[in-house]
């Protein structure tokens, strides 16, 4: 069990580098959870007792307004951690997190982690690095939700989110209630973006597969250049 275990570590940048005596102490405190679809992990302003590394599936980390409306923050995937920043802080959690699909995770309690994190000085330098990649990746959301419109995050997302560089084209893996909160807006004006970017022939969409057809104005339109 515990060698199943630390075989996850290696997915993880977190975890990678660390001393193999180090990783053998860590798979004694880590517990394997088994989440179905829909599964809560933690909710925003609950105090932070320990985080998790996903081993398969996808997480979803979001907010949730005085209004009730949720703005999703992140989507982390395969190898990244969850809620390890209020577990270093010793703070609530800032946001919910909900698995999107059927994951695999380990969880690490608070106490104990902290614990071997002092005999370990690397996993600390190897949290500076993550955090550093976090921030801008937050940065950057903020000046899409600030700056730019709709049309203009959905165009950046598709052109992100092609699944290679040389390719037209993108599966949609989440809801478009999903997409939607990502982008800061609601499902019907999701709709109607798409629907405006397939009349002006830039997109196709059939059901959740987007085709691009004219990736040269796509690519203005994700810079700020209003669509027609």
């Amino acid at each position: 069990m515990t060698e199943n275990i630390i075989e996850n570590f290696y997915l993880s940048p977190l975890l990678r580098e660390i001393k193999p005596e180090f990783l053998q102490a860590l798979a004694k405190i880590a517990v394997k959870k088994n989440n179905k679809k829909d599964t809560q992990l933690f909710i925003q302003d609950q105090k932070a007792e320990g985080f998790y590394l996903i081993c398969s599936g996808t997480v979803k980390i979001f907010r949730i307004g005085n209004d009730g409306r949720e703005q999703t923050i992140h989507i982390f995937r395969t190898g990244e951690t969850v809620g390890e920043v209020p577990v270093f802080q010793g703070t609530d959690y800032p946001a919910c997190a909900t698995a999107l699909a059927k994951s695999e995770l380990i969880y690490f309690p608070r106490n104990e982690f902290i614990q071997l994190c002092r005999q370990q000085p690397e996993l600390l330098l190897n949290m500076l690095a993550i955090l550093s990649q976090r921030l801008r990746k937050f940065v950057e959301l903020i000046d899409d939700l600030t700056l730019k419109d709709v049309t203009s995050r959905l165009a950046k997302y598709i052109l992100k989110n092609k699944t290679q560089k040389s390719d037209s084209q993108i599966m949609l893996k989440q809801s478009k209630t999903s997409l939607a909160s990502r982008l800061g807006t609601i499902p019907a004006t999701l709709s109607r973006t798409l629907k405006k970017l397939q009349d002006l022939q830039i997109i196709e969409v059939d059901k959740n597969l987007i085709k691009i057809i004219d990736e040269e104005t796509l690519e203005r339109i994700a810079d700020g250049e209003k669509a027609l």
